[in-house]
């Protein structure tokens, strides 16, 4: 355990782990996602799958530490902001039925809101920790 620490964890920075955090909400989001709004209009597969795709670059970011691969983190952040451009394309049409009071997309307007906030939130921090030091010099 104590090599595991002293190889992987102990030369990375804060800008780092606000990034690999923010990955591993959007992971569990994106699980919670596609478990409960699969049947859904504000569904996209795409937008799950970006997400996964995101969050598995960040995790392979976290094992594999050269310097060659430091642009991974903003793979992840390009990966999130076009899901979530993906989420909030599909999830106004469903908002615009609340804000006309006709139901003709359909859809779940608390699900769009509620994902879709989470969606910002983790792609602006992952931006955020894109202009971050990763890794201690």
């Amino acid at each position: 355990m104590n090599k595991f620490i002293e190889k992987y964890v102990k030369n990375k920075t804060v800008g780092f782990w606000l990034g690999f955090g923010a990955s591993l909400a959007l992971l569990i989001t994106d699980i919670i996602f596609i478990a409960v709004d699969f049947s859904d209009r504000t569904f996209s597969a795409v937008t799950f799958a970006l997400i996964l795709v995101g969050a598995a670059a960040e995790i392979v970011y976290f094992f594999l530490d050269f310097g060659f691969l430091d642009f991974i983190p903003l793979v992840a952040c390009l990966c999130f902001g076009v899901a979530l451009g993906m989420h909030l394309n599909l999830g106004l049409a469903t908002l615009s039925d609340v804000w006309n009071g006709v139901n003709f997309i359909g859809g779940d307007p608390k699900a769009a809101i509620g994902f879709g906030i989470v969606f910002i939130i983790g792609t602006i921090v992952t931006a955020i920790s894109c202009f971050m030091r990763q890794r201690k010099a």
